[in-house]
Formats: structure tokens, sequence, C-alpha cells
């Protein structure tokens, strides 16, 4: 096996990291260039990138924008990119193609639907860099999903649209970087000079302005028309009231008519329709009130207008600090809010009217701070050039290897405290996982994944990557198998034969005791960078079989960093599992070759009598299924109590909540008693292997049996004992649990800095 993966996988030179340098030719491709969020964030982004000193090309079907792009020196290419006709989908693709190759395009950056996927099948015959942007969320319906391309890269305007595309299109979270839409402060300022606009549109001195800036597309229109609607009663709280009403679309005939209606019953004109426009800075800065979602809504907090934010994707409200958490989740488009209704608009309309000048200009004062600290231009567009530089990049990727895809908690919990011990010091980290079920643990942990048995795909990702890391686990050991001790030797081997970092991260080690493997062992594993360990033993038997040239590092393992969850969700599993109320002991058990052959009467018999005499409920945790299942079942029925056996394969988190749902645990798996020194769970370890007893001395806990020498009133003496002390035994926990924390938190800390730096200090 080791020979087989090392003739796979051949050595190659790194590749250096690329960014991109000012003077690149970028080029920015949407539908069409008229009044819309996506719209006016391509040209705040074009003129920021030219500003800074890159030759910026926007293509469009055109639109009133491309005024203002040309007179910022930004050239513009008309291109037919507005609909999914076929035959404008052709001449925009060869078009496309010769303004990439005339302009010497750098970079693609796409800002829709259909110019993503048209440049998406022209990225693949032209190999440029290509990036889109993510400013909706899409329909996946009828086919869609596939008319859609997220480029190499992809920039998502909010975490619930970034949530959107690993939910449906699978994008592993590395590949995506959230940003936010970068307003002008400038230009929207309160300060605007609004003059011309109030002659143009006639407002008079004792008029009450409030203004609405979208698009009015029947998809983005409704508030438009609500708000109208409403207008009669506004007139009955407030003088001379006059809804500005910007934007045009599909259903601006509907709109109109609305507005007329409106107007004729007050007798004047109390509704204005602009049409589309690109001077929305004046128009905001007129407004006593705004309303609108999205980058319009941002626009006018930085104008210092306070702001109803209610769209057709739903509604928030009158804007202040209570709505932020919500405006931020939704990128301020409210999707997944209540839906709007003219109830709701006239109510906060009202609200608004009854506060003091003061109490309304803090409302705009607020949201124009908030625009200045978090909603920059330059954020945006250094969000921009950031994935630039990794679209540029071919060495971003860390390569995991380890036992993944086998459905067993323990390892799951493992990746899952790795992957996010990354993602809290490296921003958007490239992870690709080797495992056995590779479709499963990237949808289950938003990574990139691939079957860790093709040689052929490890070596098409390793010229990809700049680090291995082997672990968690106790992976280097032959106890169990020669075999799976040569494997992840050889993807060390081909990881470092490829110029790879390579780190071993909290790894126990051992058992090994054939000389021919600890000689291949220590001969590869003096190759690797950086070796961190879970237990003292683990060190120990490194330094014993003459591995020396690494650094090394007691640290503690990786699960210890997860987050204690609530448990409300392991009350639910319990529910619905008809688990009743009593208090609980958790039980985890699995096969192993030096089990007793009454192991299983043993186990019957204790848990019988933990809840006969102390009225403990067994409940059986297989953290394995395939191999846990069997016995937990079989166990459960020797005993003349009841007892469940919680039979479906849990989340790392759900299984976390379920023990810490647990009022006493006794357990064979190292990661069972592990989540249950997380939630501080009064724990009893059956030690089949050292590192059980390893992993009961870090904790402190003196409650620990070897399987060879178990017997019934060993382990229930035992239990009576923990049953007793619980109180101290919590406590206890607590205190070592803080302690291996830190130390398991440097894994992550040292994984970055050698992935950064090539080198780590200890």
């Amino acid at each position: 096996m080791y020979s087989y993966v090392c003739a796979g996988l051949s050595a190659l030179i790194r590749i250096r990291r690329i960014t991109v340098k000012q003077g690149a030719n970028i080029l920015l491709a949407l539908m069409q260039l008229n009044i819309g969020g996506a719209e006016t964030h391509v040209v705040e982004l074009a003129k920021e990138l030219k500003r800074r000193g890159f030759n910026v090309i926007v293509t469009s079907n055109g639109g009133v924008y491309v005024k203002e792009l040309e007179e910022a020196g930004i050239k513009h290419y008309s291109v037919p990119l507005q609909n999914k006709n076929p035959f404008n989908m052709i001449r925009a693709s060869k078009r496309l193609a010769s303004i990439i190759k005339k302009e010497r395009i750098d970079i693609v950056h796409s800002h829709a639907r259909i110019p993503s996927f048209i440049l998406g099948k022209l990225h693949k015959k032209m190999k440029f860099p290509f990036v889109t942007t993510a400013h909706w969320v899409f329909t996946t319906k009828y086919g869609l999903k596939y008319i859609t391309d997220w480029g190499e890269k992809t920039v998502a305007v909010s975490e619930d649209i970034k949530k959107y595309l690993m939910d449906n299109y699978k994008i592993p979270e590395g590949d995506i970087c959230v940003t936010i839409n970068g307003i002008d402060t400038e230009r929207f300022s309160p300060y605007t000079d609004v003059s011309d606009v109030k002659a143009e549109l006639d407002i008079k001195p004792d008029e009450y302005v409030i203004v609405y800036v979208s698009r009015l597309d029947e998809s983005r229109s409704l508030v438009a028309k609500q708000y109208i609607n409403i207008m009669p009663e506004i007139a009955e709280h407030v003088k001379n009231p006059r809804l500005i009403v910007v934007g045009g679309g599909d259903d601006f005939e509907n709109v109109r008519h609305a507005a007329a209606r409106v107007n004729g019953a007050l007798g004047r004109e109390a509704v204005t329709l602009t049409g589309p426009r690109t001077d929305i800075n004046k128009l905001a800065a007129l407004a006593k009130l705004f309303v609108g979602v999205s980058r319009a809504a941002l626009e006018a907090m930085a104008a210092e207008k306070p702001v109803i934010i209610a769209g057709n994707e739903g509604y928030i409200g009158l804007f202040d600090e209570s709505k932020l958490k919500t405006g931020i989740d939704t990128n301020f488009c409210c999707r997944g809010c209540a839906g709007s209704t003219g109830d709701l608009l006239l109510n906060d309309t009202l609200k608004f009217l009854s506060m003091t000048e003061e109490q309304q200009a803090e409302l705009g004062r607020y949201g124009r701070e908030l625009i200045k600290k978090k909603y920059s231009v330059a954020r945006m567009t250094d969000d921009s050039i950031r994935v630039y530089d990794w679209a540029l990049s071919k060495q971003d990727e860390i390569l995991i290897s380890g036992y993944y895809g086998f459905k067993n908690s323990g390892d799951d919990a493992l990746l899952k405290a790795i992957t996010d011990d990354l993602k809290k010091h490296i921003e958007s980290p490239n992870i690709v996982v080797l495992s056995a079920s590779p479709k499963e643990t990237a949808r289950a942990y938003r990574v990139k994944s691939i079957n860790r048995l093709s040689p052929f795909a490890v070596y098409r990702h390793m010229k990809k990557a700049g680090m291995l890391i082997s672990g968690g686990g106790t992976l280097i050991q032959d106890r169990t198998s020669t075999k799976s001790l040569w494997y992840y030797l050889a993807v060390i081997k081909a990881a470092k034969r490829m110029g790879l970092r390579v780190m071993l991260y909290s790894n126990g080690i051992g058992p090994l005791k054939r000389e021919q493997n600890i000689r291949i062992t220590k001969k590869i594993l003096d190759e690797v960078d950086l070796i961190t360990l879970r237990d003292k033993e683990s060190l120990e038997t490194l330094k014993r079989i003459g591995v020396s040239k690494p650094k090394m590092l007691l640290t503690a393992d990786p699960a210890l960093t997860l987050t204690v969850p609530d448990k409300a969700a392991g009350r639910r599993i319990l529910f619905e599992a008809k688990v009743p109320d009593r208090r609980l002991l958790g039980i985890s058990v699995r096969r192993w070759n030096t089990l007793g052959s009454d192991f299983e009467s043993i186990m019957a018999r204790v848990c019988d009598r933990a809840a006969s005499e102390y009225g403990l409920y067994p409940v059986f945790l297989p953290m394995q299924a395939s191999k846990d299942m069997g016995i937990s079942k079989s166990i459960a029925g020797k005993m003349k109590e009841k007892s469940t056996v919680i039979e479906n394969h849990q989340s790392v988190n759900d299984m976390l909540a379920l023990v810490g749902s647990m009022d006493f645990c006794i357990g064979m798996r190292l990661h069972m008693l592990m989540y249950a020194a997380i939630n501080s769970v009064p724990l009893i370890g059956i030690a089949y292997d050292p590192k059980i007893n390893s992993f009961m001395k870090n904790m402190g806990q003196a409650t620990c049996i070897n399987a060879d020498e178990l017997t019934e009133e060993r382990l229930f003496t035992m239990l009576e004992e923990t049953i007793r002390d619980c109180v101290t035994i919590k406590d206890g926990l607590k205190r070592s649990y803080t302690l291996l924390e830190e130390k398991a938190r440097r894994n992550g800390a040292l994984a970055a800095e050698l992935y950064k730096k090539g080198s780590v200090d200890i």
C-alpha cells in the first residue's frame, strides 16, 4: 500500500502565490446598468478600482449609469447580457471573447447569473482567472441551477447569501468571501446640494418629503404600491406629504396607475414617479424619511436619513440599533423576515412622525456612523482585490488526511474541530479533506473533499496545496492494522516529496510493535515540519522510536475546542426516541478483541442495578453505528430493566448535546468521554486502549478501569462513588477542561503559522 501510493504521487516544484498588480486589466460584467443595488455596487467598485490604479473595463447591455462610468474614465462595452435569449447569449459570448483578447484582461469579475454562465463557458476555453459576486438568491428550479456558474472564487454580499451558495450549489466555504455593499459617504451626505432637484420636482417649502428608491419590476415593486396606498392615511397626520418614487421596470405602469388614483383622491400631486435616475444621492438627501431595502437603504443612511427597511422579501421596519443584527444577517434585504404590509408601513411611519425632531435626527446620525464604520467602498474594494488574489493563486489548498467519512462521531468531532480552528486563524481557508465518503464530508463540513483512495485525485490536489494536516486521532499505530499505518505514512511522504508543509495535528501515537513499521515511521516522521501531540505518552513514544528532527509540542485533543452545545437539541432527540424524563446514564461501548466473553452480561447487570437502585435510565449512544450498534443492542437485550439505544447517526453537535443531556456516563469510546468532559458530566472510562487511560489521567479522573479487568462489582462500585461525589467531580472536570482546552487551541494557531510562514516558533 505504501509503495503503491508513493508511486502514484510524484514530486512537483511548488508554485508561488500570485497577487494582482496595479495596472492589471479587470473586466466587470453585469446584465445592465439601470437603477439597482447590484448595478450601483459595480459602478462604485469600478470607480474605486480605477482610483487605485487598475485599468477597469465594464460590459453590460447599457443603461443610465454608462455616462457616469465614462465620465470617470472607465471604458464600457455594450454586450447583450440582459436575458436568456439563446441568440443573444451566442452573440454575447463572441463579443466577450473578443473584448477579453483585445483588452488583454487579467481578471474577469461577473455580477449576474447570465454573464456568469457565459463567462464560465469562456473561462474553460480561455483559462482567464474568473470570479463572481452573488448579489441575490436565485431560484434553482426548472434546471436554472445548471445555467449558473460561480467562478473559481465567489464574493457574497451577505452571510445569508453565502449560506445559500453552500446549501444550493455546494460551494466550499473556503471559496466564498463575504463583503458589503460599499457606500461613498462623500457622495451620499447630508450636506448634498438638492436645490436643483427641488426646483425640478417642484418641491414646495411646506411639503413633507418621503423618498422610495427601487427597481419597479414586479419582483421588486410591492412596497412602492403599498406605500402609495397608505398616503391618504399619512396625510391625516402630517401636512402635505409628498412621496417621491424613484426607479423604472416592468411594473412601472401599475405603479403609475396606483399613484394617479391616490393623487386624484387627495386632489394634488402627493405621489411623484421620477423613473430611473442616477442622482440618487440628491434624491436621498431630499428626504425626511426614506423607504427601501439593500443598497438604497444604506445609501440613505449614509445621507443621514431615517430609514424604513421594507421590500418584496420581507420587512425589518424603522431602522435603529435594535434592528442591526437582522439587517446585517439579511444584507438589509429582509430575506426570511415577516412580509411587508401597508399596516406595518403605516405604523412605523406614524411612530416616526410622533418622535421629536432630535429623536428623528438621532436615527439619521446612527445610520451614517454605521455606514462610515462598516460599509465603506474601500472595504468592498479590498475584499474584491483579495478575491482576485485568491483566483490568481494556485497554492491555497490545505489538505487534511485522517479517518474521515466512516460515520465515526469521534473522528467527525476531530474534523469539525480542525476545520473550525483553521477558520478562526485563516480567513476562508481552502480546505480539502481526504475522505471515504467525499460527498457526505463536503456537505457536512462545507469543504472540498476527495476520495482518500484515489491517487490521481490526491496528486491533483497536492499540486495545488501548500500544506498537509495529518490527524487528529491515533493514525500512527499498528495495533489495528499495518495497512492503515502505511496509508497515512504514504500520504505524508508524498506531500513532502511535492514540497508541502506537513503537520501532525494533535495526534495520538502508538502502539507501534513491528520493527519494520517502527523503522518506516521514524524515517517519514523525521521529515515533517511540525508535530503536536494530545498526550504525554504519545510524545514519549516518538522519542523512544528516535523521531527527533521535527518541532514537537504537547497540546491536547482538538475536539476539546468544540463549542458547548445547546442542550435543547439533545432533549429533542431524546424526546423523539421516547426516552422517559428521568435521570440518565449514557453508555458508549464498542466491540474489541480483548473483551471477555461475559463483557455484555456484566454491562447489562450494571445497567440494571443503576436503574433499580439509583433510578438511572440507561441510554446507549453508538459513536460509530457500524461497530457499536450491534453490541449496544445486545447489552440492552440482556437487561431486565428498560433502556433505549439511539439508532440514528447523529451529527457532532447533536451527539455533544445528547451526551450533555446525560447525568452520568460510562464510555469506552474516547470522544464520548471527551463529550462528557466538555459538558462536565461525571464519567467512567473503560480502557480498551492506552489512550483512554491517558485522557482520564489528563482530566484528573481516577474513575477508569481496564477492559480486561472489568467485573460487575468493580464497575458498579465505581459508579456508586461517581454518583456520591458528582458535585466534586463536576468541579474537577471544569477545571481540567479549561486547562486542556487552552492547550488544544494552540493547534490551530500553530497550523496557521506554519501555513502562512512556512515555519513555527515554539
